[in-house]
């Protein structure tokens, strides 16, 4: 009887044991093509934002003004370091009746790594894969600036940006920083297979005198929102 019960017991237990490590599913190894989608770089590749800016000065009322942007992915080329880079093309018109015209040219370099954009000759890592939920990185690692944490959110999320729908997006918050004196607002959202289709920027000093402290009244700074409405390959 003794026996029998020990092996009872024997058998409760092994089942136990087997039932928790079959229910343990192994850790699965980081996929670093997850995010890469999202920023698509092939040659012809675009973006048109509606672009909105509202600037604030001391005294003065607030100027809003609104035109066009379009970004174009262009050649690639090899960098000095060896690396290899692709043009990024910037087109501005204040209408929807006027023709593009350039603006300025950037770079940009995408691996399985990361995405580094050369934004006015400043390297920002834009991306840094596998882009997952809560991942956080220093956009300013190749720069020398200090370091500032950039924020993965929102991650496959579907959301609808200007009219139009997009079934997986990203977002991507590159500041948050806000006080009683200053805000400093930077986020952008990107889509499967579209890439940025949406960007904010506020950048506000607010009014320090003891007569307005604390109450967040904007003395100069700048509001800006791009809301992408066209996209594709050219």
């Amino acid at each position: 009887m003794k026996n029998t019960a020990l092996y009872i017991y024997f058998i409760l237990i092994s089942c136990l044991v087997f039932t928790s490590c079959k229910d343990e599913a192994p850790e699965e190894p980081n996929d670093l093509t997850l995010g890469q989608s999202f920023y698509p770089i092939q040659k012809g590749q675009f973006q048109t934002f509606f672009v909105k800016q509202t600037r604030f000065a001391l005294n003065e009322i607030p100027v809003t003004t609104t035109y066009q942007l379009k970004e174009v992915i262009g050649d690639e080329f090899i960098g000095e370091n060896g690396e290899k880079l692709n043009e990024v093309l910037r087109y501005v018109r204040t209408g929807g009746l006027e023709n593009f015209r350039l603006d300025s040219v950037f770079s940009v370099r995408k691996d399985e790594n990361v995405v580094v954009k050369m934004e006015h000759n400043i390297p920002y890592i834009k991306f840094d894969f596998p882009i997952e939920e809560g991942k956080m990185w220093n956009g300013n690692q190749f720069n020398a600036r200090p370091l500032k944490d950039y924020l993965a959110q929102e991650v496959n999320v579907a959301k609808s940006i200007g009219g139009n729908n997009f079934n997986k997006t990203i977002t991507i918050i590159e500041s948050q920083d806000s006080s009683l004196v200053d805000k400093e607002l930077r986020y952008e959202i990107y889509a499967d297979e579209v890439g940025m289709v949406y960007k904010r920027t506020e950048s506000l000093l607010y009014c320090n005198q003891p007569e307005c402290f604390g109450q967040k009244i904007i003395e100069r700074g700048i509001i800006s929102e791009l809301t992408i409405f066209d996209w594709g390959i050219e």
